[in-house]
């Protein structure tokens, strides 16, 4: 009991003084004692008491039952009576006012105190029993929209993700036409940037944690993969010594492109005789900070190129994006070539894009505000409802309206997810390249427009039909190969291969197989794509 405030209200002066004394004793506060109903609902309302205990007969025009209706309506103050009346009629009257005890005088202490007790305890209940409904309610409506803007995210890196493969297969099938090494060196650059990018997102849609990247996994996955695309001589080392740490995708994309560029430096300028050493480190330094070091054994850079001024598109890139991480880079040349970049992990920026689609933090505030806006219009709606319920009813029509407002953003947002899916859809058939999803029988279970248009056959007819059956004896052996090293190593595998159109054409074609895994890292199906080189 921390000195409740009861509001005495008694025409008898004496009985009121008596009452005031044993609840002073009993450690409540009483700030007034009143005698008339009219002053009771001033008071009440001056001070906010914790309870009034209300004579029924009063002086003035005003009885108890109806000064105790008006407090309880106004300010949802408990209320308990004290009355010499036995009256059926008033007692009836009384009952609908609700009031916690109805106490006939004379009363002793002992009644007067447990009563009081009872009441305020129930009334207190009764006020967290409504704080927790209304957090619960709260509780759920977040989780409702947190699970609805999390469906979105991974929906969006997915597409991202599908977009992005979609742009690295172009440019691998036009990289296969292209005749000069410098020409060539360009494409395998930008292929293996989007590349960089695109495994940011499949990590992302991958992940239960949509906020963050396993680095350490993510690094060494994009190495092997360059180390791949530069097709490196046996004779040059890769040494991965990464962290496990966990980014955003915003400290992941550039930190990834960073490796990228520099260890493609290495790869391609470092080692004129094929033989060498890379190494790629990212540990904790000095509290929240990363060191992020490429170095190599190679012949260096040489003395008089700058790489802050330098014209070279990759030192560009690896500047400005360690000014993205907002952190400082450093060379050292001593031995070989050695950069080290100390940055911090970057805050969460919303998107522009991002932004448009999910309901962020910012749009939520916003959202609020507009109701609250919408909700003062409405508030004369609420002087006949108890005062301590409004607030509560105002809170849950502000959430109502925001709840509706949400809904029509989500709309919007699906909206542009349908449209982006159609356009995905629409890319995704018209695109140069068959795309197939094969089960592990090489049953086909999706193809794109071109992918049948390349075999002779509708997307209707190809549909559980296996892919073997547009191979001869010689190329199945050599596609069962690629597709069991695929598993094995869990790459995607590219190779040529003769294929059968089912009008009996032959025709050369590049294939790329990649396997996917579920959740839990089974295999479970193979994404095969082709290329018609007789073409191009």
């Amino acid at each position: 009991m921390v000195n409740e405030k009861i509001l005495v209200v008694e025409d008898e002066e004496l009985i009121g003084q008596d009452i005031k004394i044993l609840l002073e004793d009993l450690g409540y506060e009483v700030p007034y004692l009143v005698p008339s109903g009219e002053e009771a609902i001033s008071r009440a309302g001056e001070i906010r008491v914790d309870l009034v205990l209300m004579d029924i007969m009063l002086e003035g025009k005003m009885d108890g039952i109806e000064a105790a209706h008006k407090i309880n309506d106004q300010y949802g103050i408990p209320i308990i009576y004290l009355t010499a009346y036995r009256n059926e009629e008033i007692l009836e009257r009384a009952k609908l006012t609700e009031p916690y005890a109805y106490i006939v005088k004379p009363f002793e202490e002992r009644e007067l105190r447990t009563n009081v007790e009872i009441a305020l305890n129930r009334h207190r209940a009764e006020k967290e029993r409504i704080e927790s409904t209304e957090i619960i309610a709260k509780n759920e409506f977040l989780k409702k929209s947190l699970k609805e803007q999390e469906i979105l995210l991974r929906e969006i890196h997915h597409r991202v993700n599908n977009n992005m493969q979609i742009i690295s297969s172009l440019l691998s099938l036009q990289s296969t036409q292209v005749k000069d090494e410098r020409d060539l060196d360009l494409f395998i650059d930008s292929l293996n940037r989007v590349k960089s990018m695109a495994k940011v997102h499949e990590r992302l849609y991958q992940s239960e944690d949509l906020s963050s990247i396993k680095f350490a996994e993510y690094g060494s996955s994009m190495l092997t993969d360059l180390f791949s695309s530069h097709r490196t001589s046996p004779g040059i080392r890769l040494n991965v010594d990464i962290e496990d740490v966990s980014f955003n995708m915003e400290t992941a994309i550039p930190c990834g492109l960073i490796i990228n560029e520099l260890v493609s430096n290495s790869l391609k300028y470092a080692f004129p005789d094929g033989e060498g050493e890379i190494n790629v480190s990212l540990i904790h330094y000095h509290g929240n900070k990363f060191c992020l070091t490429i170095s190599d054994n190679g012949i260096g850079i040489p003395g008089d190129i700058d790489f802050k001024t330098t014209e070279s598109l990759g030192f560009r890139l690896t500047n400005n994006l360690t000014q993205q991480l907002e952190g400082e880079i450093f060379l050292d040349r001593s031995k070989g070539t050695k950069f080290q970049i100390i940055f911090e992990e970057l805050e969460y920026e919303t998107r522009i894009g991002i932004k448009e689609t999910i309901i962020t933090a910012y749009k939520s505030r916003e959202l609020r505000k507009h109701a609250e806006e919408i909700i003062n219009t409405r508030i004369g709606d609420l002087n006949d409802i108890p005062n301590d319920f409004k607030e509560l009813v105002r809170d849950l029509q502000v959430h109502q309206i925001e709840i509706e407002m949400q809904k029509e953003e989500l709309t919007k947002s699906r909206q542009e997810i349908m449209d982006s899916q159609k356009r995905y859809f629409d890319l995704y058939n018209s695109a140069p390249v068959g795309y197939f999803t094969l089960t592990t029988d090489e049953i086909i279970i999706e193809v794109n427009d071109n992918g049948a248009s390349m075999l002779g056959i509708t997307k209707t007819g190809l549909f559980n039909t296996s892919f073997m059956s547009f191979l001869k004896t010689d190329a199945r052996q050599k596609y069962i190969e690629h597709n069991i090293k695929a598993i094995e190593t869990g790459k995607k595998q590219g190779y040529k291969l003769e294929i059968v159109r089912a009008e009996g054409e032959p025709f050369i074609a590049h294939v790329e197989t990649a396997p996917n895994y579920d959740k839990n890292g089974k295999f479970k199906e193979f994404q095969t794509s082709i290329i018609d080189l007789n073409r191009y």
